[in-house]
């Protein structure tokens, strides 16, 4: 397909109220507020094609930058490509829901999410813990070097109090996704979560927000390990 026909079909695809509820929580114009369940039919048929993704991504169209994350080719995807996505990346569904796993799939993962993780951006920090989430969620444990993630999670665990509440959530995510992940650092992870406690919400509370990292840990205890074979493709 050619740029023009996806985003006249995105356009045909843009809702007002899921335009307002993305508006809510950070997205700019422009953008149609294309539900993410409307974007599966174009995968379908576009499959992968790294070039269109590229201008997809460029085109600064929020549902055509976040589609451009579903058929961008990972294995092509070089550093400075990536740092310009993330650069871009305004919003937590672009940095933590595109462009993180476009970098954990890519053969930067490790680069980009280092980089990231230390930025003063925090879009950008969000992108880099939600790549190495994303990688444990796939890759081996020995892919790793479990001292490096160690200090990851106590930098985390230490700061994630005082952090915007976006980065706080990625935080979150890392640490609860690094024990559930890497089976050999549950207890460490654990550990530290015990002295994180509570963080109250910026957002209105529901049951998705109120658990700490202890409680996601312990009710999850079963899942230690096991992998995402899905991910890999």
């Amino acid at each position: 397909m050619e740029l023009f026909e996806v985003m006249e079909y995105l356009k045909s695809k843009g809702n007002d109220a899921t335009k307002k509820i993305y508006i809510s929580h950070g997205a700019k114009e422009p953008l149609f507020g294309v539900k993410t369940g409307d974007l599966k039919e174009i995968v379908r048929k576009v499959n992968k094609d790294h070039e269109l993704a590229l201008e997809l991504y460029g085109s600064g169209n929020s549902d055509a930058m976040y589609l451009a994350g579903q058929i961008a080719d990972a294995s092509r995807m070089d550093m400075e490509t990536l740092d310009i996505w993330v650069g871009k990346a305004y919003w937590n569904m672009l940095s933590e829901r595109c462009v993180s796993l476009v970098a954990a799939k890519s053969p930067f993962g490790l680069e980009a999410a280092r980089k990231w993780i230390v930025s003063d951006d925090e879009m950008t920090a969000c992108a880099g813990y939600g790549t190495l989430s994303t990688m444990f969620s796939f890759m081996p444990d020995d892919a790793f070097d479990l001292d490096e993630i160690r200090r990851i999670v106590d930098d985390a665990a230490g700061r994630i109090q005082n952090e915007g509440v976006h980065l706080q959530n990625a935080m979150k995510n890392f640490l609860i996704l690094t024990g559930l992940y890497i089976a050999p650092l549950y207890d460490y992870v654990l550990t530290a979560s015990e002295n994180i406690g509570r963080i109250k919400p910026a957002i209105p509370e529901n049951n998705c927000n109120i658990q700490t990292v202890t409680d996601y840990l312990v009710r999850y205890r079963d899942r230690v390990g096991k992998k995402n074979k899905s991910m890999k493709k």
